[in-house]
């Protein structure tokens, strides 16, 4: 890394990629800036460390006075301003904390829309040719937006800050950003150190005397995160985009830093034929976002468009396709054509040969069953040798040409009834050890074993001697390794170093205190005792096994024969055989019960012996350790209160529940008397109470007097309440007076309560009701003209009435109309004018309109010549002011030129105005 002038640079923001950010001023007395001209402001001191560097001083120092200290401090607070003013300034005029950062986004960005909206512009313009799923490109999407805005993205290797002028590397697996200069260092630093480990690396001896040479050297270098491998050829020697189309590509503030801005258009993962659509950019590439039609797997189903990142799709239906065994359908969910799986079933198949046959599966019906086939051949002189095989068996091997048994004599064609003899020479074929030849003459049948001496190793690698080729050398020496008892040696000969387990018998006693341990001789504990002995019941009726050792810790078996031991009460025992006291009684007293004196038994738990515990109250302690003993005591308790249900009826006569006998007594039920009142309207609200009657349902002496208004219900319409106390229908008629607005809204109006809502309006006919319409009409109605409008405009003519106006077509207000000039009028009623809203035109309106065509084309014309004089004269102020200067000759020359003939501008100048007006009247008539 280049050094830097650290003086010259703001602390350090967490923008990764410079987004543009606004700059934060520098606290006061901070670390000193270099101003935009150049000069660097010096570091302001503290009175305090003023008064630390003076008193660790070893100078005398002279006597300071009050106005001298008040100078210096009014100095100090001055010049500490000052530097606080300064830093203020250069921290508004700071742009960049790089001079090769340069480039950012402007004072105008800067004030205005912020890092925020610059993010979303880049991103918006990398991902614009992406028309795929938004949850597809969510990841990259992400990526790109930390990528911008994490402001903290940094090289692994050096630790320093990524910045968008760097030149940098990322990894093809994790997509990490490296400085270019580090990843090489980084890379060949590893190669190096790879390399220099393999040469110290030797070859070394096994315990069996063989030769293991050093591994062979794997020079690679892998990412410094995810330690994905790359060959010496990937170390990276360019800066390139991500895409790889360009080298050293420039920083645009806006563009993703070290992009390109072209199109990525690399191949899409899994590999589709399509390329990326997004700009370059880091990160992996989103998934296809191409369509295709597609069958499914099967190719059962009809096509269908998807996405091309999912390729294929599976559809509901079953392969029916005959599977390799010819008799089973695969009937597996769709899947790819001529991939159906082995045929799960199993049935009964033959062997190759047809001698045996058991159940096997369908897809392994071809099976060997290991016979030899004995099949005479066609030669009628031999048998097939061959195991279990299909098909023919061939013809006779004999009968092919053939040569003696070493194959030194020359081949030739025999018949298999003749016998090929020895040649005579050295068999010399390759011996099983496959390094010696067979030193025997021809013969028949297969060479014997090796006898020739070479040296060889012993198994434990101690001593080296000539032996026979075909044994194992083995020394004399013992192993005196421990075995993995930890207490016996090996004492094997020549043990190559895997020593047997230990076949000593332990012998220790073991935690049964009774038995010794058989097993070999181990480490650590031993086994548990592996004898059973006896552990009977309390009766002794049952008898269990436990393991030896246990019988003490274990518990009693589970006896089912009934105990033996007296019942403490006066049931017998029903329990079974147990260890300890009995269990308390629980069946049923049955005795008479004493304490409630009634005829039912006692139906508690049987309570003739309860354990009671009991203290002592007289005790005293003598301290606050001193606890009073409890006496635990075996008494028969008295019979609790009759549970038993007994049925009673409440003090109205409303229900009959069934209650304990023990508070057996009538008493309220909580529910209303509901007993019918005098009135023959109204029933008793009182709670359930006391009556002389229960049967009845009529008033009772106790029950209390109706004292409720009338309840009966009002005609329709009607909302008051009747004012006499409860008695029977009908009620009077409503006097209330009602007071109500009038349909036009004027006027109030009065009227009686039962005049409007009258009573049994239910019962009424149809004329019945008509005429009470009309008598409401009348009430509701004023008598007054109406105040409302007709639709035309005019005031209805008719009396105050609900609804809207009737026959607003018979309006007779005179109106005014006129033709389509308004030349002619005429005054009509307002029913002729809905009719006929406007007059024809005369012959006096045709010439009226004419005079008025003629004046607007005059005017056209007038303001067409004005706009051609005021175009000519903007030409010749346009020719004035930009043609060039001509050279003027001397006076007597354009005498001379004036006197042969006229300039050439006398022509050219009005066929200029001509074409210009020509022009502007084509542009003002479009």
């Amino acid at each position: 890394m280049a050094s830097r002038n650290r003086s010259k640079i703001l602390p350090k923001e967490q923008n990764a990629w410079n987004v543009p950010v606004q700059p934060k001023s520098e606290p006061v007395g901070g670390k000193p800036r270099k101003s935009s001209t150049g000069s660097t402001t010096s570091k302001a001191t503290s009175p305090s460390a003023v008064e630390q560097s003076v008193s660790g001083s070893k100078i005398p120092l002279p006597t300071v006075s009050s106005s001298m200290l008040k100078k210096s401090q009014d100095k100090f607070i001055q010049v500490q301003r000052q530097h606080a003013e300064t830093a203020m300034k250069y921290a508004a005029e700071y742009v960049s904390s790089d001079d090769d950062e340069e480039e950012d986004l402007g004072q105008d960005e800067n004030n205005g829309e912020g890092s925020d909206v610059a993010t979303r512009n880049i991103l918006g313009d990398v991902l614009k040719n992406y028309h795929g799923i938004d949850a597809d490109v969510g990841k990259t999407q992400e990526y790109l937006q930390n990528l911008l805005e994490s402001r903290n993205a940094v090289c692994l290797i050096c630790i320093e800050t990524v910045k968008r002028a760097d030149r940098i590397w990322s990894c093809n697996a994790c997509y990490t950003f490296f400085h270019l200069m580090c990843i090489q260092r980084w890379a060949n630093d590893s190669m190096s150190m790879k390399r220099m480990n393999h040469e110290q690396q030797e070859g070394y001896y096994n315990n069996r005397g063989e030769y293991i040479p050093k591994p062979a050297l794997n020079v690679q270098w892998d990412c410094p995160k995810c330690r994905r491998e790359y060959v010496p050829e990937e170390i990276p020697r360019h800066y390139e985009c991500f895409c790889g189309k360009e080298r050293d590509p420039s920083a645009h503030p806006w563009l993703i830093p070290h992009s390109c801005g072209e199109p990525c258009e690399k191949n899409l993962t899994p590999a589709c034929g399509h390329t990326c659509r997004l700009l370059c950019h880091p990160g992996p590439c989103p998934p296809c976002p191409q369509t295709i039609n597609v069958s499914c797997r099967c190719g059962c189903s009809p096509v269908k468009t998807i996405r091309c990142a999912q390729k294929t799709w599976t559809c509901t239906k079953k392969c029916k396709r005959t599977l390799s065994c010819g008799i089973h359908e695969c009937g597996t969910q769709c899947h790819d054509r001529d991939n159906c799986p082995a045929c799960q079933n199993r049935s009964e198949q033959p062997c190759l040969c047809g001698s045996q046959t058991k159940e096997v599966n369908c897809h392994e019906s071809r099976w060997q069953c290991g016979t030899v086939c004995s099949k005479p051949l066609a030669c009628g002189l031999h048998r097939c040798e061959r195991v279990c095989h299909a098909g023919l068996c061939g013809v006779c091997p004999l009968g092919l040409p053939r040569s003696c048994p070493c194959g030194k004599s020359e081949t030739r064609v025999a018949s298999c009834a003749e016998h090929i003899g020895t040649c005579g020479d050295t068999c010399e074929k390759l011996l099983a050890c496959e390094q010696h030849r067979c030193p025997e003459r021809c013969h028949q049948g297969p060479c014997g074993k090796c006898l020739e001496l070479v040296p060889k190793v012993c198994r434990c690698g101690s001593t080296k001697k000539a032996i026979v080729c075909h044994r194992e050398a083995i020394c004399e020496g013992r192993c005196k390794r421990m075995r993995t008892c930890g207490k016996h040696q090996c004492n094997r000969k020549c043990c190559d170093g895997q020593c047997q387990l230990c076949d000593r018998v332990c012998g220790k006693t073991l935690p049964c205190g009774k038995h010794k341990c058989s097993s070999l001789c181990h480490q650590g504990p031993c086994y548990p005792c592996n004898q059973k002995s006896s552990v009977k019941c309390r009766c002794g009726g049952t008898v269990v096994e436990v393991a030896c050792g246990r019988e003490r810790k274990a518990n009693a078996p589970k006896c089912k024969l009934p105990c033996r031991v007296a019942s403490k009460c006066h049931h017998p025992n029903t329990h079974s055989c147990h260890i300890g006291e009995c269990p308390t009684c629980t069946q049923p007293c049955g005795e008479r019960n004493d304490t409630t004196n009634c005829e039912h038994p006692c139906g508690a738990k049987c309570h003739d012996a309860v354990r009671v515990v009991t203290r002592d109250k007289n005790f005293k302690p003598v301290g606050p350790w001193d606890v009073p003993k409890e006496i635990v005591e075996v008494k028969t308790l008295p019979h609790p209160a009759c549970t038993e249900k007994v049925p009673v009826m409440c003090l109205g006569g409303h229900e009959t529940i069934d209650w304990p006998c023990s508070i057996s007594k009538p008493s309220s039920c909580g529910r209303p008397c509901d007993r019918l009142l005098k009135c023959g309207i109204h029933r008793c609200p009182l709670t359930c109470h006391k009556v002389t009657h229960r049967a009845s349902t009529t008033q009772d002496s106790r029950c209390e007097a109706c004292s409720a208004g009338c309840s009966l219900s009002r005609p329709r319409g009607c909302i008051h309440q009747c004012i006499l106390p409860c008695h029977k229908a009908p009620c009077n008629p409503c006097l209330v007076s009602i007071k109500a607005n009038c349909y036009c809204g004027l006027t109030q109006v009065f009227y009686k309560c039962h005049e409007f809502y009258p009573a049994g309006v239910e019962n009424k006919g149809p004329e019945e009701m008509a005429e009470l319409d009309r008598r409401r009409e009348s009430f509701l109605s004023c008598g007054q003209k109406c105040i409302k409008n007709f639709p035309c405009g005019h005031r209805c003519f008719s009396i105050c009435h609900p609804g809207r106006c009737p026959n607003p077509e018979l309006c007779s207000k005179k109106v005014k109309i006129s033709c389509k000039c308004a030349h002619r009028k005429a005054e009509v009623s307002c029913k002729v004018a809905r009719n006929n809203p406007t007059l024809d035109c005369d012959q006096q309106c045709e010439a009226i309109k004419a005079q008025k065509q003629e004046e607007q084309d005059r005017k056209e014309r007038e303001t067409r010549a004005q706009q051609e004089l005021e175009n000519q004269r903007e030409l010749e102020e346009y020719e004035r002011k930009f043609n060039k200067r001509k050279y003027r000759e001397r006076k007597r020359h354009q005498v001379q030129q004036e006197e042969t003939g006229r300039h050439w501008a006398v022509y050219v100048l009005p066929i200029v105005a001509v074409l210009v007006g020509v022009v502007a009247y084509v542009l003002f008539m479009e």
